[in-house]
């Protein structure tokens, strides 16, 4: 099922331990660790070539919201 974002949004899977194809970045410690997101869709009001699918992105721990879709956990983030 495909799912598209309303207003200013995108959705994101979480891929912060994973290799990103040119560097693997390592969590600086365990309290604090580098949260990485890919871009899995994009609302088609958002102009520009701010963010395209594919995107790796870096968050806040608490920013979006926990959704699931077909079994799997994605955030849904505002951009702005």
């Amino acid at each position: 099922m495909p799912f598209i974002p309303l207003g200013q949004r995108v959705l994101v899977e979480d891929v912060s331990e994973k290799y990103n194809g040119k560097l693997l970045l390592a969590p600086v410690s365990k309290e604090k660790p580098t949260l990485m997101s890919q871009v899995v869709a994009i609302s088609t009001e958002i102009v520009g070539p701010k963010i395209k699918i594919g995107d790796t992105i870096y968050r806040s721990e608490f920013v979006g919201q926990l959704l699931n879709v077909d079994g799997k956990v994605y955030r849904i983030m505002n951009i702005a």
